[in-house]
Parts: C-alpha cells; structure tokens; sequence
C-alpha cells in the first residue's frame, strides 16, 4: 500500500511539473520576436526596430508613414493586451469579454457616448492626419494577422478570445478616455451640492475654500494689476450657492461607478476621488544652465497599473526625428523631444464639463427649455454580454448632452450593490456637458503636427487644433527660446461659474462660445528666464476669463520655484535632485498649528510629538515623523467634521487634500471657525486643542498596529508602498502575484516627487510620476527619461517591471537618438521588409 501511495505521489507530481512547464512554454511562446526579420504589408521599405539596452524601441524607416506603421508594430508586439483592455473600456464592450460584472461599467461608458464621440471625431478628422494615423493601425494589424491564439498575450488565452482588427476610431476613443482621467470638475459640482444638502452653503465655503486670491499663478500679472492674457472683470467672476431639494448626488456617483472591473473603476473615478492627478514640468533658458542652451523637466501624475501607462519609443524618417513617452494604441508622442523642440505638459484643470438638472416630462421622452417642451433624443446602444442575453440600452440625450443620471440610477437600482452597501437615492435628471463630445475635436490632429514642430510659431499653430484635456505645455528649442501655453477649448458661460449643477431649464448657464486661443494665457522667453507649472493656477485673479476653480494648493509649484530661485549653471543631474526631492511644504504649512494645539496624554503620543518637533519637514521614505504626520492628518477630518457630515460625504470629502488643508488652517487660526472642532453629538463642548489631541491618538494607534510599538523604528515606507495592479486581472487573487507590483515609497502629495495616500487604502500610493523626462538642449543632449513599471506588457519578459527599482529613486534612463549610441548594447534588432 505505502508503494503505491508513493508511486501515486510521484505521478501527480511528474503531472503538475509536466503541466506547469507546459503552461511556462505557452506563456514564453506570446513573447514577440525582438531580432530577425519578417515580412509585412503596407509599407514602402524596410523598417529597423533596434531595441537598445534598455529595451526602448527605436523606429528607423524610409517615411514618417512607415515609421508610424513601426510604432503601432512594437506597440503591438508589448502591450497589446492593454491596447485591447484600454479600447473596450472607451467603446464600453467589457461585458463581452467579462460577462454581466461588467455591465454598470458598460452602461455607463455607452451613455457618456466615449465611441460615439471617437465616431464623430474620426468623420471630422483631416485627411492628412486619418493617413497618418492608418498608417499606425496598419502596423497593429500586421501584427495581428500573424499572432493567434498562444501567440497572443497571456490574458487572452485566459479570457478565450482574440482582438479584433484596428480602426482609427480605436485610436481616437483611449484620447478621450485620458481626456476623462484629467476632466474630473464635473464631481467637484457634485460634491459642493452635496455639501450644501448637508452643512448650508456658508459652511460648504467654509469646508471648501477658494484658491487663494494672491496664490502663486503661471503667468504673472502685470505691474498695475492686470495679466498678461487678459483683463478684470465680467459675469464669470460671480458664485452663487443656491439651495433646493435634492438628494446626495456625489455618493450616487461613486457608487455606481464602484461596480464592475477594479481597473475600469480606477479610471472612471480617476480624479474624482483623488487629489494628486496632475504633473509638475518646468523649464529655464540658456542663462541659467551650464551648456548656456534651455533644460526642460516634466512628470506627469496618473493612476497606477501594469502596464504603465506610458511606452519609451523613438521613430527616426528622413525630416521627422521624435523621441520620448507614446499612449500604447495611439501613434504620436505624447511628452518629449524632437531635434529642434522639446515640450512637457501638466493639466490645467480648466472647467470643461458642467451637469445640467433637466425637468424631463411624465413620458420622459421631452425636456423643458426657456419655457417650451423639446423632444429628447434617445440613442439605442446593444451591449453584448458573454453568457448572458444582450442588454438594448436606450441612450437619451439632450441639447446639453447625455442623461448620465439614467446610468448611475439604474446601476444603483440593481440588486448587486457590493458589500452591503448602503443604497444611495436616485438622482434627478442630469446632463452632461463636456468638449471632448464636440464631434470636431481635433485633438490627435495637434499631437501630430506637434511632432513635427520646429519652432515656436509651428508649435502654437498646432496647439490651434487642441481641445481637450487642457494642458500647461512649456516649450523650449536649439535655438535657445523657452514658452509656455495653455491651449484647449475653455467654454464661456452666459452665467455662473460651473462650480454646481445648473438650471437647465432656464437657458442661463448655456455655452456661448471659447476663451479665444490668443487669449489664453501663454508667455514666451519671460524676464524670469524660467517658467514653472504644476497644477497651479494659469493666470493671476485678475484674469479676463474664468478658466476653473479647482487648482489645488500649489505646493509643488512653489518648492520648485525655491529650488530654482537664485540658482545657475544648472545641469540635468540638478534637475534629477529636483524630481527627487521629498520635502513637504504642506508639512511645513500645517504641522506648526497642530503642534500648537496638541496636548498629549499618553507616552506614546508624547514621543511622536517629540519626533515631529524634530522633523525637517522631508517625507523621505525612512522617515517615521512622515509616517505620524500623515496618520495624524488623516484622522483630522473625520475627527472635526465627522459629526455633522455623513459618512457617504465624508468619505468624498475626505481625499480632497487641499480643501481640507485650507479648512484647517482656517479652523486652527480663526477663534470664530473653531465652533468646527466641537461634537455636536456629545453633551460637552470640544475645543479645538482637544480635536487634534485626539486625531493624533487615534493615527498613532493605527500605527502601532501596523509597525508595532517602537516609534523610532517606525519608517513611512513601510505603510505607504506604490501599488501597481494588473490592468483587468489584479482582481484575480491567484493571478496577483505574477501580474501585479508594489514597492515602498516616500513623498506625500504636495511633494514634487509625489506621493499621495489612497482614502480607500490607507496608506497606499495609487498616483505617481509615471514618467520622468529631463531634456537637455545642447549638443551634448543628456536628456533621460523613466517610466514606472517597464517597457513590456509581458510578464515572462525580464522587461515587465525592471524599471520599478530605478523608478522609486529617480534615476533615469538614457534618451538615445544618435544610431550608434543606440546599436551599442542592443537586445534586439528587427527588420521589417515589404512583402512582395
């Protein structure tokens, strides 16, 4: 008997090893060909694709045609996966693939209209540019038709299908979902009426107040007042708070958008529950660097997943030479460098989205508009479910847009609210209003002709054509120029502000036209000889036109700022300690009064007041200071206004950072805003002194939990890693460890190496500095660039996360454009030749 236990033994176990090898092989045989040569159609001649010893592709062809054919080519070859997952998700087709899980997510992207609205785009795409951009799907396609079943990544054998061919509509549509991911003000309206129904709205100023009338902007104004880009005055500045019936309209939201795929989620909530999506870039001109020709730095700050987000590439053709960080399925350079202009871009956070409260009638097919009944028109949308029957979604849109509120209802109607959620009420019908459903965006136009810009004038012009996500490009050329421009579609309102829903029956808050494009707010070679953007305000108070309330506190903005001031001969090494640097001037702002109003009872609590007396304010991942000041600020909030805030608002108002920061530093230095710091449920009268003592006991508690009880050995990356999930599988907890990546981190959210807490995961990091670029402009080129994760989407390649460890200490990789610096150390070279 014990023989044949063991003879049964060593059969099962020669079957796991024959099964895991098998499975070992099928994954090896995804991996695509780096070296060789393969023929292809649709090109003019052959095309090198080297990939260089940090397995950064580099595109060598005959035409700037064929050298975008090479890039949807290597896209291909390493993140397909994430090309197909990212395209499903604009089109709203993740229920074909995920079955009826997916299906509030589906609803929700069908009604906003995001494949619509690529549609449309494409119809009013120019010539010129629908060829080049065919030209790059026609290099994903030649792909495609050699690579089936196990030739195909991972994720399709495991879901059992296979793409299918590209479109340019395909392209288009993941624009407008990174369009979504950086136009978030739409929940910050939601959020202020919610605020309103719960606190009135003096109190709602009070918990959200303004940017700062004399906060650091971009463009400065001029001696006597008034900006560079325009002038006081007119009905924009006006802000009215009106109070009505209503019900909680913000939690609606993120309850909704909760349900479905984790990955989905992330991206449509995005920055509506975070504060630190945003970026940091700045330039200084020739007189203030060692090579006497302009430096240029830029990082911008997304959502975290694996694959990244962003993809190295080089494409080199006669007359067209670019380089730097692409968007996988779309075929431009995002952020980078030609070899006469270097550009990097931060989000302006300009007011581009507004909801609309419609007075729909009883047979809900007509809407009122300045006192008349005008039909709604529906749009029938057939989602197709994997294992179940199709869903024949009807789709109603006004004149100022879709009913989002018709999806958001009826995910929350359903039976399947997770974990036992409570179920928010449904809303009143909302509309959407947003530039990116505008059927002539031109957006991927812009990025093309950017590309090929070679001076300022040819760089303005093809900002022209941008429309949505405004952005804070800055620019610098050879020629030793350096300027700044905040292009895209900024709408002008009849009235208000945008800043809640609006009537949208009255006819009073339509759009009536764009803030000109001259107008917006740009400088060029300014007497500073620098230029600085991190989310901040664009243009001072006193500009003409309202472009958004939304900028957070401008932190980031102002530490780099210091870092520059005064300072020459600078170098990229200078500008990669910049990248770097962790110290916290939110710290530095707010820690000062809460040390003044704390009164520690017990010894733990005394020493982590000690350690922060001691603290330099720097939230380098060793720091335990960092890690107590961060629980400490965290519990804040809850502990002040938790009482008079229920917990669906709290939890939203909760990771609005600097919000929050204002409000508390107007609560600790303000006697008459200190009736804040009192219970409202308990007999006693708090004050603030014992509001903060008490936030401090609970962080440290939660703490000790997490660390244990010796506070000096306390470190802030030991709670606060950078977590990374699989784009549409982290879900799966057996698949988690191959796919996913997590790694400690430092900095905080208002730190220029940012590091912002996640409220639904404390303390993890879900933002980050994707990618690093540092572009030097002198003939020596010691530009260098970084993304987060690694270059492949493959997780058997050596190439899926190698990044991570010089990723998390800001060193760079080299940005080669010269072929024998390229060839030198290669891993691959592959020609791709025309087929006869």
């Amino acid at each position: 008997m014990r023989r044949f236990v063991l003879r049964a033994l060593a059969v099962i176990a020669a079957l796991v090893t024959i099964a895991v090898i098998g499975t070992y092989l099928s994954m090896r045989r995804s991996l695509p060909m780096v070296d060789g040569t393969t023929s292809v159609t649709g090109i003019s001649a052959p095309i090198d694709i080297v990939r260089d010893a940090d397995a950064i592709p580099h595109i060598f062809a005959a035409t700037k045609a064929d050298a975008l054919f090479g890039l949807g080519y290597a896209h291909a070859q390493d993140r397909l996966w994430q090309m197909e997952f990212q395209r499903r998700i604009g089109f709203g087709r993740l229920c074909e693939i995920f079955g009826a899980a997916a299906l509030p997510q589906d609803r929700f992207l069908r009604t906003v209209g995001f494949g619509r609205a690529a549609r449309a785009a494409w119809e009013n795409t120019p010539e010129w540019a629908r060829q080049q951009v065919y030209a790059y799907v026609s290099g994903v396609n030649a792909f495609l038709a050699t690579h089936h079943g196990t030739g195909l990544p991972l994720e399709f054998s495991l879901l059992r299908f296979e793409p299918e061919a590209w479109s340019g509509p395909d392209v288009l549509v993941w624009v407008k979902m990174m369009a979504w991911d950086l136009s978030s003000n739409y929940t910050l309206e939601l959020l202020r009426q919610d605020l309103i129904r719960t606190v009135g709205a003096e109190r709602m100023a009070a918990l959200m107040p303004p940017y700062a009338t004399a906060g650091l902007s971009i463009v400065p104004s001029r001696p006597g007042g008034s900006s560079e880009s325009g002038e006081s005055g007119g009905p924009n500045d006006q802000r009215s708070y009106l109070t009505h019936p209503t019900y909680p309209t913000h939690p609606a939201l993120i309850s909704a958008l909760s349900q479905g795929v984790p990955a989905v989620s992330a991206l449509l909530l995005g920055g509506g529950t975070t504060e630190a999506l945003g970026s940091n870039n700045w330039v200084v001109d020739g007189t203030r660097t060692a090579s006497g020709k302009p430096l240029l730095a830029n990082d911008p700050h997304l959502g975290t997943h694996v694959p990244s987000t962003w993809y190295l590439a080089h494409m080199s053709a006669p007359d067209f030479d670019v380089i730097g960080a692409t968007l996988p399925g779309t075929p431009a350079v995002a952020l980078g460098r030609n070899r006469s202009i270097a550009w990097g871009a931060t989000n302006v956070a300009a007011d581009v989205e507004d909801l609309y409260r419609e007075r729909v009638d009883a047979t809900g097919k007509e809407v009122e508009f300045r006192g008349a009944q005008v039909p709604i028109a529906t749009i029938l949308e057939p989602i197709l479910v994997r294992g179940a029957e199709a869903v024949q979604l009807q789709v109603r849109v006004t004149r100022h847009g879709p009913l989002v509120s018709d999806a958001i209802n009826a995910t929350n109607a359903s039976p399947n609210i997770p974990g036992g959620a409570p179920r928010p009420a449904p809303l009143e019908p909302l509309a959407f209003r947003w530039t990116a459903l505008d059927p002539d965006d031109s957006t991927m136009a812009a990025f093309l002709q950017l590309n090929e810009a070679r001076n300022w004038s040819q760089f303005t012009e093809a900002l022209r054509s941008f429309i949505v996500p405004s952005q804070n490009f800055v620019y610098a050329d050879v020629e030793g120029h350096i300027g700044y421009y905040a292009p895209g579609r900024i709408p002008i309102r009849a009235s208000g502000d945008g800043s809640r829903p609006s009537e949208g029956w009255s006819g009073e808050a339509e759009w009536t036209g764009w803030v000109p494009f001259e107008e917006l707010p740009h400088l060029y070679d300014p007497p500073t000889h620098q230029i600085v953007t991190a989310n901040n305000r664009p243009a001072p108070k006193d500009y003409r036109y309202h472009l958004g309330l939304e900028w957070p506190e401008p932190y980031r903005a102002q530490r780099i700022t210091d870092l520059l001031q005064g300072a020459a001969k600078l170098t990229p090494d200078d500008f990669a300690r910049m990248q770097a640097d962790t110290v916290s001037l939110h710290a530095k702002t707010l820690l000062p009064l809460l040390l003044a109003h704390v009164q520690p009872q017990s010894t733990p609590d005394r020493q982590a007041v000690e350690l922060l007396r001691q603290w330099n304010a720097d939230a380098m991942p060793g720091s335990a200071a960092e890690a107590i000041f961060e629980a400490w600020f965290f519990d804040l909030v809850p502990t002040i206004v938790g009482d008079e805030l229920e917990p669906l608002v709290m939890n939203t108002y909760r990771s609005r950072f600097s919000f929050i920061t204002r409000f508390l530093v107007q609560t600790l230095t303000d006697p008459k805003a200190a009736a804040w710091c009192d219970d409202v449920k308990s007999p006693r009268v708090e004050t603030c002194n014992d509001a903060v003592t008490l936030a401090l006991s609970h962080g440290v508690a939660d703490l000790t939990k997490r660390l244990g009880s010796d506070i000096a050995r306390w470190r802030w990356d030991a709670v606060h890693p950078a977590v990374f999930p699989h784009s549409g599988l982290d879900a799966v907890a057996a698949m988690r460890p191959l796919l996913s990546r997590a790694v400690p981190n430092g900095g905080d959210w208002s730190t220029v190496n940012v590091g912002p807490i996640e409220v639904d995961h404390p303390f993890e990091q879900h933002t980050v500095s994707g990618y690093r670029e540092i572009i030097d402009l002198s003939p020596a080129n010691d530009s260098r660039f970084l993304i987060d994760v690694g270059q492949s989407g493959h997780p058997m390649s050596p190439h899926y996360d190698d990044f991570l460890p010089d990723w998390r200490v800001v060193k760079h990789r080299k940005m080669r454009m010269e072929r024998a610096d390229i060839e030198r150390g290669a891993i691959g070279r592959l020609r791709l030749t025309p087929q006869n």
